[in-house]
């Protein structure tokens, strides 16, 4: 029997699901509103409305995979009951995965501040690039309760709907098209005041439009300029693209009658406050003994980043290019030429960061070990074992090149019972459940007995160079590729566009070198500087320079430069102005005093004026090694 009209068909049951998955989108999207930093109501009325506009713009998605699905079942004659539940079926499927990836943006914009990117796709592709994340079981299962309550909650509002709706559709294909039109012409002016914003740099409304992911960042240059409008914006910068061009592979050096061993022991997330004789007491009473350098900051705020800056004694944008190109640093080029013996250990990942692409590319992969599954602390342990038993079955004849990578102060931060000199700390890191603001302190004790561990396990190794009498012959260098914060800044963690912490960049460096007098060095150094003091240190006379853009860790710099995937900050003990370089993002300048506070937008641009010359020096070094 044929139904009333009033009955509600299938597609009034899907406008009305429709309608309820935008709600719940549009509500997750308003959820980054308090980033945009709208202080004014014309801003606050241009976030709502690109906010609601890209909602519209991202439910078109599965509303057209729903209608495609449903005309294919018609093509193929199918009845209506198949028909109604494969509409069912793949609006239920677009719906959720909708919601689902925008509150997976949501989650990684709060902690990041940056949205699903072709970094996330990195890190969901590459090997060992979820285990980086060093989520913990119980994160994981609250995760996948998380989706599954989402799926469920989409999946009974749609049941909900077919099985009770008894009256059509609220939305007629009037209001539809009505409610279309008028998402049409919000996503069009947004885009308008948009290029303007980017073309004479309104900044407020720029800032507004970082909290809508997937943006198209839509330009006009070309017609407001023919319209007469002064571009008064920053010109986009895109450095350290192209051929690399870098004089690593020989460089000029003095025979030395004895090559010393070096051994580089880098710890993540490692911040410079852990040097301390209660957290870190054999490092302490090493450092007492070696050079402690008390104002270290690592190149970045990224491992990819520290690690490359460490190694190469370049800028960061320089990454990109040379992990494409496979390009290895000068210094690993000159240990192997030297014939050092190669024992290179990881607790993490040799693919993620990609240090077989960059750092250690052309070393045969019998020297490397990465120990990927178990409790990093563990890991962390056996790794510094083997690399003991190594020493000890080593040629003595030849000299020795040992890395190792200790895990243990990556987030969740882990340690065995007997490393705990903070009992008050977080049993259980669960990143969904964790709340930061009340719980700070006990997730930084986790932090503190996990360098607690990692300084056990230095001793450990620091003691057997001792016994063997290899100190004596050896340099050993101790840092972390960057630091972490722990709310300090508003921030936990690490690896935050666009304002390079003090906690994020700043971090411990004890280098021994046989024969150094001891010393506390007080004045700002950099990791950029590692490099050129290891091969001067190993024979090399060959201005620095002329391969890195540094000098060594003895000269003091009048600035330093750290980075990102997207910025650079330039710094000294006055001022850090930050810039994006990569094209990514809209060109401006920020601005943070020494203490990590931004300045005002007066100040701003006297800070920027008289930092001109060096931001100038900076760009043009990091195209000094590509054509």
């Amino acid at each position: 029997m044929r139904q009333p009209s009033s009955s509600p068909t299938t597609a009034d049951v899907l406008r009305n699901y429709f309608a309820i998955v935008y709600l719940a989108a549009f509500g997750t999207l308003a959820m980054l509103w308090h980033f945009g930093s709208a202080d004014t109501l014309p801003v606050t009325a241009y976030m709502v409305g690109i906010t609601a506009a890209y909602t519209a713009l991202y439910l078109l998605v599965p509303v057209l995979l729903t209608g495609l699905v449903a005309g294919l079942m018609a093509l193929f004659r199918a009845g209506p009951a198949a028909r109604r539940r494969a509409a069912y079926l793949s609006a239920w499927l677009g719906g959720t995965l909708l919601l689902l990836g925008l509150y997976a943006d949501y989650r990684i914009y709060t902690l990041y501040e940056y949205h699903l990117n072709g970094f996330v796709w990195n890190l969901l592709t590459t090997p060992g690039g979820i285990a980086a994340l060093g989520a913990t079981t119980s994160t994981q299962i609250w995760i996948g309760a998380q989706v599954g309550l989402l799926c469920a909650a989409s999946a009974g509002a749609l049941w909900a709907l077919q099985r009770y709706q008894r009256s059509a559709s609220l939305f007629s294909s009037r209001t539809l098209v009505a409610f279309g039109g008028l998402m049409v012409l919000a996503l069009a002016s947004g885009e308008a005041v948009y290029a303007y914003s980017t073309h004479t740099g309104q900044e407020d409304y720029l800032q507004a439009t970082e909290v809508v992911p997937f943006h198209f960042n839509t330009s006009a240059t070309r017609t407001l300029n023919k319209w007469g409008i002064k571009r008064e914006a920053m010109t986009t910068l895109r450095v350290a693209s192209g051929q690399v061009d870098y004089p690593g592979q020989q460089l000029e050096a003095k025979p030395l009658a004895k090559y010393p061993n070096v051994i580089m022991l880098v710890a993540e997330s490692f911040r410079w406050d852990l040097l301390d004789p209660e957290v870190t007491p054999n490092l302490w009473k090493f450092s007492e003994k070696a050079l402690r350098f008390e104002n270290h900051y690592s190149g970045g705020n990224r491992t990819r980043m520290g690690l490359f800056s460490m190694f190469y004694g370049l800028y960061s944008p320089y990454w990109y290019s040379f992990e494409q190109q496979r390009i290895a640093p000068a210094l690993m080029n000159f240990i192997r030429q030297k014939n050092y013996q190669l024992a290179l250990h990881t607790s993490q990942s040799f693919d993620y960061p990609e240090l077989r692409h960059t750092v250690f590319t052309g070393v045969d992969e019998k020297y490397m070990q990465e120990i990927k599954t178990g409790e990093p602390w563990q890991r962390d342990i056996r790794n510094i074992s083997d690399i003991i038993g190594k020493l000890d079955q080593r040629d003595p004849a030849r000299p020795f090149y040992g890395f190792m990578f200790f895990e243990s102060t990556h987030a969740p931060y882990t340690f065995p019972a007997e490393a705990v000199i903070r009992p008050d700390y977080e049993e259980d890191l669960n990143y969904v459940r964790m709340n930061l603001q009340d719980n700070i302190s006990r997730i930084h004790a986790r932090y503190v007995n996990a360098a607690h561990h990692v300084d056990h396990e230095v001793g450990r190794l620091l003691d057997h160079l001792r016994k063997t009498g290899m100190l004596d012959n050896t340099i050993v260098l101790f840092t972390g590729d960057h630091g972490e914060e722990f709310m300090e800044k508003g921030h936990w963690g690490h690896g935050h566009s666009k304002s390079f912490p003090e906690e994020q960049i700043r971090v411990p460096l004890v280098l021994w070198m046989p024969g150094q007098k001891p010393q506390a060095v007080t004045y700002r150094t950099s990791h950029l500087q590692i490099s050129p003091t290891l091969l001067e240190r190993l024979g090399v006379t060959q201005d620095s320079l002329s391969y890195s853009s540094s000098t060594n860790l003895f000269t003091q710099r009048p600035y330093f430069v750290a980075g990102d995937y997207n910025y650079m900050a330039v710094f000294d003990e006055r001022n850090k102005v930050t810039f994006p370089f990569s094209g990514s993002d809209f060109f401006r300048y920020i601005v943070h005093d020494q203490k990590d506070f931004p300045v005002s937008r007066e100040d701003r641009k006297t800070v920027v004026t008289a930092y001109k010359q060096r931001i100038d020096e900076v760009v043009s070094e990091s195209m000094r090694f590509v054509k």
